[in-house]
């Protein structure tokens, strides 16, 4: 594995993610199948699949109450101590364009898709967008997702609607949702999006084609579960978008921003732009999937659907897809933790760096997927303390690279050597860190686990059989507050990043 360089550009700023709230799985969606697909590729009873059509319905447990679940007495916050996170506004920010903005309308023979564009805009543009729209969602009815949400007689019919406007493509595509779908026992919206028409006919490339995949995954996202936070719609809409659209030139470009701010919170993504994000559902559908893309992502956000009530101003938040996730892992005997610390590892192993072990199609992003080391530290060097050049947010992760590469070619005997590890990180915030040993051809050859101990803000390791190693890779990652009851909510944004300290000495 070869280091990268020590520090990173400035990251930009990221917008707060919002949430939801729901007290059951969701009907249709992926429906049932979708839910007793998470349940098994996530190793949960059939419990999991509770919610489904003709079973009585099922409250998932809030943070709170999932947190307590073994906690000792005193970490147990009362269950209406915390009020109900709130999640993003019921009406949406981003508004349909005006008939007389947008009279050019085309619209699908067999499928319920449309496009609406200026008058200026050539006809082969409208129809080039409509080709897209069909291409996307029928690669999501291939894989089971549902279709968006009717919107009745907006845009002139029920079809989903995408608008095209004038001028140079910049910045993120503007998506909304419709008021909350009559009729629904959980939060449902149909939902729309605006993109920039292509300059001229055949010239919007894959580029064009992703923008209306993402637009149309954040509607299939938006009939799942219409109060998600947006860093939640973003991620699944991001991965829909790479999986039925793909376009390297966009994919390598957010993928290589993520990668160089691994320290940003995996819901830290702005709406309506592709994210690096997309790798964790990647993650999640290669290591605990069946096989058929996206439907862990559709089925988390189909199991923290919530009710929000008439008349209110914004969703309940709560469950969100954490929640959902740390309940499902429950059943196999695993954190949330520990899948955030896997995950934090199998970036390391992305792009160049690929060991062909960690995730399927890694090398296809080269230099562009190679995770930023926050320092690069020859043996003999040691013994050292570093620090990050920004803090951590919960759920980002940190990476550091101990080089023994010089040193095992010179004395093969570093098998008796010993790294002494010390981390040191603010409260109330829990680390967790893993040592991975990589081999010279840049393969993990092991990992030792460093877990984080409640009520603590120190771990400690001391790490043996060097010999044959290229370096060590430090590993890690801000899995959120130490207090049980209250554990990560992607509705906390602005999240609070914590710093740390990490001592190597031989």
């Amino acid at each position: 594995m070869r280091p990268s360089p020590t520090h990173a550009p400035p990251q930009r700023p990221e917008p707060a993610p919002e949430l939801s709230r729901a007290p059951a799985p969701r009907h249709k969606a992926p429906g049932a199948l979708a839910l007793l697909a998470l349940a098994a590729a996530l190793g949960g009873p059939p419990s999991a699949a509770a919610g489904a059509p003709g079973a009585p319905p099922a409250s998932p447990p809030t943070p709170a109450a999932s947190a307590q679940a073994g906690a000792p007495a005193g970490d147990a916050a009362a269950p209406d101590a915390t009020p109900p996170a709130e999640g993003r506004p019921v009406v949406s920010p981003v508004q349909r364009l005006e008939e007389r903005d947008a009279p050019q309308r085309a619209c699908s023979f067999t499928l319920p898709v449309c496009v609406h564009a200026p008058a200026d805009v050539p006809g082969a543009s409208l129809l080039e967008s409509l080709a897209h729209l069909e291409a996307a969602m029928r690669a999501y009815d291939a894989l089971g997702l549902p279709r968006p949400v009717q919107d009745g007689t907006l845009g002139g019919g029920p079809a989903y609607d995408l608008y095209l406007e004038r001028g140079p493509r910049r910045g993120p595509l503007r998506v909304g949702h419709d008021m909350r779908a009559l009729g629904e026992r959980f939060d449902a919206a149909s939902a729309f999006a605006v993109v920039t028409a292509p300059a001229a006919p055949g010239r919007g490339g894959c580029a064009s084609a992703s923008d209306a995949a993402y637009a149309l995954g954040h509607a299939v996202a938006a009939r799942l579960d219409a109060g998600a936070e947006e860093g939640a719609l973003a991620m699944t809409a991001s991965y829909l978008a790479a999986v039925a659209a793909p376009c390297p030139a966009e994919e390598l470009a957010a993928v290589d921003a993520f990668q160089r701010a691994p320290e940003r919170a995996l819901t830290g993504a702005e709406l309506g732009a592709l994210d690096g994000a997309l790798l964790f559902p990647w993650y999640l559908d290669d290591t605990y999937g069946t096989g058929t893309p996206a439907q862990i992502a559709a089925s988390l956000l189909a199991i923290a659907a919530q009710s929000t009530p008439a008349g209110a101003a914004r969703f309940h938040a709560e469950p969100d897809i954490f929640d959902a996730l740390r309940a499902s892992l429950r059943s196999r005997g695993k954190d949330l933790d520990d899948l955030l610390l896997e995950f934090a590892v199998a970036r390391a192993f992305l792009g160049s760096r690929s060991d062909g072990a960690h995730l399927t199609d890694a090398e296809r992003f080269g230099d562009f997927g190679r995770v930023r080391f926050e320092w690069s530290l020859p043996y003999a060097t040691l013994p050292r303390r570093v620090a990050p050049l920004r803090p951590i947010e919960p759920t980002g992760a940190t990476y550091l690279w101990l080089d023994l590469s010089a040193e095992s070619a010179a004395a093969p005997g570093l098998e008796a050597a010993e790294i002494t590890f010390v981390a040191d990180w603010e409260l109330p915030a829990l680390f967790r860190w893993a040592i991975v040993k990589v081999d010279r051809q840049g393969a993990e050859a092991g990992r030792v686990d460093v877990a984080g101990i409640f009520g603590s803000s120190r771990a400690q390791r001391t790490v043996v059989g060097l010999d044959g190693l290229s370096g060590l890779l430090i590993v890690g990652v801000n899995a959120g507050s130490m207090i049980r009851s209250h554990p990560f909510d992607p509705d906390d944004a602005p999240f609070m990043p914590h710093g740390y300290t990490v001592w190597l000495s031989r």
